[in-house]
């Protein structure tokens, strides 16, 4: 007898009152973190915070990672913002002044919410991947402007090469040392960092 492996998949939201409660149950997720702590996330929590029932929870998530991973697909979302926002305003800037404003929006947006963005990162770890994919992305298109020629082929490759990770790293480890840290020197000890690397150029 052939046995099938059943999988599940997410419901999309098709209708207004589907999209609401999705985006209800995302919000009840950060409400049960600051009432309750990481640790006692459970999808019934999540249920009755959002004021939905498990039932209707599970027609669109069917486990926690499936929730997780929508979460992370919500911080995608900012992040893709904060650098279209960024690349946009900064078009003609020095690369220092492009790469200062966007170290300051990304971290920004992951400080928001610390916490939840760990557990988050730690049920999709290739996030961290596709973030500094991303960034050699950007960085690649603000480097090719006529502007920036002042940089010698050799010069683009190693940026390309240590911008990417560098900021990367910084903007996750922010969101680790938010607790030790006030928001502020965070943000401008990686702000500092990146552009006395550009600044080396």
């Amino acid at each position: 007898m052939t046995t099938v492996k059943r999988t599940f998949r997410r419901r999309e939201p098709t209708q207004q009152r589907s999209r609401q409660t999705v985006d209800c149950v995302l919000e009840a997720v950060q409400l049960v973190v600051k009432r309750h702590g990481t640790q006692a996330i459970t999808t019934n929590r999540i249920a009755e915070a959002a004021g939905v029932s498990v039932g209707s929870l599970y027609q669109y998530f069917p486990d926690k990672r499936a929730i997780f991973t929508a979460l992370h697909d919500r911080h995608v979302d900012d992040v893709r913002q904060v650098i279209g926002q960024t690349t946009a305003a900064y078009a003609s800037a020095p690369l220092q002044d492009f790469t200062g404003e966007l170290v300051r929006g990304l971290v920004n947006v992951h400080v928001d919410a610390a916490e939840l963005h760990e557990i988050v990162s730690s049920a999709v770890p290739e996030g961290a991947v596709g973030f500094r994919n991303a960034l050699h992305h950007t960085f690649g298109r603000v480097l090719s402007r006529a502007d920036e020629r002042q940089y010698s082929v050799d010069e683009t490759e190693r940026m390309l090469f240590v911008l990417p990770r560098m900021v990367e790293s910084l903007v996750h480890g922010a969101v680790h040392q938010a607790r030790a840290l006030s928001r502020d020197v965070v943000r401008s000890e990686a702000i500092r960092t990146v552009q006395v690397y550009v600044n080396s150029f």
